[in-house]
């Protein structure tokens, strides 16, 4: 039995995602041959080479000069997906970016793939070099296209589509605007795929979606091996996969919900006849034409899953922050905006074990930097966290994310230092007690004021999130945000203005009245977000306080 794990593009690449080490750790702790392939970070890794690159600028040069034959041939013969208006901008593109900036070209070419390798300490400059080459990448199958996704990487983007059946069917098969097909196909040869029992795809964001399909579709005609998707977008939007049966069997043999950890080893008891699929918690599958769903059966224990493992992908990436999982679930879990309130029982990892795990990572990694990723850390697991690391006198540096509760003192804040915790994400949201009694979160603000102040002298950073555009926020709610980070700036090291986006299966989508939510429309039946109306402060307003404030 042999088992693959690939994590597909398209998505922010800095850091390993978690999923894969956890679920790569648990098959090798039980004995089962698997291998993983960080598909995202190779993807970008490869198209940002100077030789794909060239040969990319010379074919676009060569479609340019030939642009009149081009659109002739787009309103006569229709053997190209866009209008002549769309070929006229992807034409635009092409001059600006291959003739009216030939040096910078150049340059970009030369420079690009060298300030990706060493992605963890890019400045503005050159991560906006990057983007330039990346956009040149993709020219070649607008209108897809780029974004920047705030100031952290980018994101791709295709206004032609939306995540319905139909469009998303069209998008796997569509070679003249999805740059995954030729790439998928040629990129598999390097990893002998059909040696493969089983292959595993995660899904953990929206837009990775379609790329995961493209590839899996592709993995079931070139492979026998059996193909599961997973991932926390597939739970959010498995309701849309099971009114289309079709898919199954042709994309995808099996869908995994619900926590992978114990579910990926019995479905590899079941592929080889030890097992009733009907006994693997979470799956969903086709059965003689029948779509069946089972149960998700929570982790008896959380303590006896496996340790990470990094082998094989670790080497690729030059930012070594590792991220780590020490339960499941949000012992809050009342936030009306957040879809990760489905667990009924919240899961804690014993402190001591979790500090085992970092250990056996140092030990064996030669690696001391974690992202600890849990929602709302629990404030008393890690104060025995941060004991148990000085205890053992680990030299690591680590973040993670807390809420403001009054019991995080400045004396645990000392600890957690101590121990190498060096950034805390708070998600603060914002600063009207209106819009947080709206959202459930349970802050005092006054707390948080004194905890922002504490972490400051506590020598750890700081870096608030906060949620706009919020329905029925109203521009004196916003002001009342401006003037908390104004008042509090000194003690804050980083902040986040995030929009809002209604979430499907959120508590707000289930009480939409209370909201004063309209006109939703959910057709987008591959999204777990709803387009909607409400009453409430615009984005465009939100900007120029913003910019009045010099908060950009």
């Amino acid at each position: 039995m042999k088992v693959l794990l690939i994590d597909p593009p398209f998505h922010e690449p800095k850091s390993i995602y978690g999923s894969i080490p956890i679920l790569l750790g648990q098959l090798k702790g039980n004995d089962i041959k698997a291998n993983a392939i960080d598909l995202n970070f190779e993807f970008i890794s490869d198209i940002l080479k100077p030789d794909y690159l060239k040969k990319t600028i010379n074919e676009l040069k060569n479609f340019y000069l030939n642009k009149s034959k081009i659109l002739y041939n787009s309103k006569e013969e229709g053997n190209y997906c866009l209008s002549e208006e769309q070929l006229n901008k992807q034409l635009t593109l092409i001059e600006k970016f291959i003739f009216k900036h030939k040096k910078l070209t150049e340059e970009i070419i030369d420079k690009a793939y060298k300030f990706f390798q060493s992605y963890n300490s890019l400045n503005n400059t050159e991560i906006t070099i990057i983007f330039i080459a990346l956009t040149i990448a993709f020219i070649p199958y607008y209108p897809n296209t780029l974004i920047k996704e705030k100031e952290i990487f980018f994101k791709e983007t295709n206004p032609l589509y939306k995540f319905t059946y139909k469009d998303l069917v069209d998008r796997c098969s569509n070679s003249k605007s999805n740059i995954y097909i030729k790439y998928f196909k040629n990129k598999i040869k390097e990893y002998n795929v059909e040696n493969y029992d089983i292959i595993g795809i995660t899904v953990p964001f929206l837009e990775c979606l379609y790329p995961a399909l493209t590839l899996s579709k592709i993995l079931k005609e070139k492979t026998n091996a059996k193909i599961i998707l997973g991932g926390i977008t597939i739970n959010t939007i498995k309701e849309s996969f099971i009114k289309h049966p079709e898919m199954f069997g042709q994309y995808f043999d099996v869908l995994m919900t619900g926590d992978g950890e114990k579910a990926i080893i019995d479905y590899t008891h079941y592929v080889e006849g030890k097992l009733p699929i009907k006994n693997i918690s979470g799956l969903i599958y086709n059965e003689q034409g029948k779509i069946k769903q089972n149960t998700i059966e929570k982790i008896s224990d959380i303590n006896l899953i496996e340790p990470p493992s990094l082998d094989g992908i670790l080497s690729k990436h030059k930012e070594e922050i590792i991220y780590l999982e020490f339960q499941k679930g949000c012992y809050w879990s009342k936030c009306s905006f957040c879809y990760n309130n489905s667990y009924k029982k919240y899961y804690l990892k014993n402190p001591s074990k979790a500090v085992d795990i970092i250990e056996s990572l140092i030990n064996e990694y030669n690696i001391n930097n974690f992202s600890i990723v849990d929602d709302a850390l629990n404030i008393n697991f890690a104060e025995e966290f941060a004991q148990e690391i000085i205890k053992r006198n680990l030299n690591i540096n680590y973040q993670c994310l807390f809420r403001f509760e009054n019991i995080l003192t400045m004396k645990k804040l000392k600890k957690l230092k101590q121990s190498g915790l060096t950034g805390i994400f708070f998600g603060l949201e914002s600063a009207s007690e209106r819009i947080l009694k709206l959202m459930n979160k349970g802050i005092d603000l006054k707390i948080a004021e004194r905890i922002l102040k504490d972490t400051y002298n506590a020598g750890i950073s700081s870096n608030v999130g906060f949620i706009v555009n919020f329905p029925g926020e109203t521009e004196e709610d916003f002001l009342k945000t401006i003037n908390f980070i104004e008042h509090n700036k000194e003690y804050i090291s980083r902040y986040a203005f995030n929009q809002f986006t209604l979430l499907k299966n959120s508590q707000i989508a289930k009480n939409k009245e209370k909201f004063q939510i309209t006109d939703i429309d959910d057709s987008e039946e591959f999204s777990n977000i709803i387009n909607y109306n409400s009453d409430q402060i615009s984005i465009q307003r939100i900007k120029e306080i913003r910019k009045e404030h010099n908060l950009l």
